[in-house]
């Protein structure tokens, strides 16, 4: 009985994110009209010992800014020339030192707190290691103030042409995460969660929130509470932002990092979101179920290994079925969203490394609960 109940969670949850994927493979349709009114913004960028690669982000962003927008670079307890080199490039640069507080939420308190009282309609959080396509500033400025909404573009790690196939399944679970799901919980829910970088806020929202310093995935967190708060949070896939992938070691980190803060985020998150879902907005429903699904690679290798035992106890038991039909859409799914999105990033050569990645992921899985990761580490970049 309780394989068999294990079972049915488990195809709930795959024919979940089947779902999305399919959804989320398709494109958007625009969120802006070429009548829409674009408003000034401030580029808000928190730097940490990003000198090395600074340079290349603030010229793409220096490129879409008008008179009346501005950048301010926020170097925070850096060992490095980033403050300098900020400044050489045109950015506005504070500097924020004290090592026993160290953090990205720390280093947008501390950016609020300088734009306090100055101008601006729209203010975007952009990392610094992190290069926002033509024209994505704008636009996800101009939705956020035509809705009067919280607005993620769409966030991507592109692999370098060396990579390796692990980094490259990596990137391409991240599409999955950043793009595909994104579009999903919009046709869905009407809503998005919120991921770091490419985010843009109007005025009275920014200066209100509250960046948790402490967690793993203060945008993740913050996203929620502004959903709960009755808050719109939506998401534009036209407005496109990248980062280098890091290398191994670095992708294990952060994958780890990352994948603890999510799991973390699902006993604080679901039960909140299900209850006002069971009120008055059943579109929470929807990101409740979204945050309940654990990656994509620790869904897999759980589901297949519950098949291998419910098949042994109980043959092909009508759980059972359940679960292969479901794994068989979720294929589909992940099939169409690679055909739609990632074959630049994942070539088919990759894909036959697949199950090494996902026996490589177990131990970041594992250590969840044996070592789980509780502090921020900066991710180690590509040389």
């Amino acid at each position: 009985m309780i394989i068999a109940v294990l079972c049915l969670c488990a195809a709930a949850l795959v024919a979940i994110l089947a779902l999305e994927c399919l959804l989320g493979a398709k494109r958007q349709s625009s969120l802006v009209t070429h009548e829409t009114k674009r408003p000034c913004f401030t580029v808000l960028m928190p730097a940490h010992d990003e000198a090395r690669g600074i340079a290349t982000s603030i010229q793409a962003v220096m490129m879409q800014l008008q008179a009346s927008d501005t950048l301010l670079v926020v170097a925070d307890n850096c060992s490095d020339e980033t403050a300098p080199v900020a400044r050489a490039m045109g950015a506005q640069v504070i500097e924020r030192v004290d090592p026993s507080l160290r953090g990205k939420g720390y280093a947008l308190e501390f950016g609020r707190a300088h734009l306090r009282g100055k101008p601006g309609d729209v203010v975007i959080v952009l990392d610094a290691d992190c290069i926002a396509e033509p024209e994505a500033l704008a636009r996800i400025a101009t939705v956020c103030s035509a809705q009067d909404a919280v607005v993620q573009g769409a966030y991507l790690l592109v692999p370098g042409p060396d990579a390796s196939a692990k980094v490259r399944i990596s990137c391409f679970a991240f599409l999955i995460k950043n793009l595909v799901r994104q579009r999903a919980l919009g046709r869905l829910a009407g809503a998005a969660l919120l991921q770091g970088s490419g985010m843009a806020f109007p005025r009275r929202i920014f200066d209100s929130v509250e960046w948790k310093a402490d967690s793993l995935v203060e945008d993740l967190d913050m996203g929620v509470d502004l959903l709960l708060a009755g808050e719109q949070v939506v998401f534009d896939d036209s407005a496109l932002f990248f980062s280098d992938a890091s290398s191994d070691s670095g992708t294990a980190s952060q994958r780890r990092r990352w994948e603890h803060g999510m799991l973390s985020s699902i006993t604080r998150h679901v039960p909140a979101l299900l209850h006002r879902a069971l009120g008055r907005d059943r579109r929470l429903a929807w990101m409740a179920l979204d945050l309940m699904i654990p990656p994509t690679v620790m869904l897999l290798a759980g589901s297949v290994l519950m098949l291998a035992l419910a098949t042994a106890v109980s043959g092909m038991a009508l759980p059972t079925l359940l679960l292969v039909l479901t794994l068989i859409l979720l294929g589909a799914g992940l099939a169409r969203a690679w055909r739609a999105e990632g074959r630049a990033i994942l070539p088919m050569r990759s894909i036959a490394q697949i199950p090494a990645y996902i026996f490589w992921k177990l131990p970041i899985a594992a250590q969840f609960v044996l070592r789980r990761e509780r502090h921020w580490v900066r991710t180690e970049r590509e040389p």
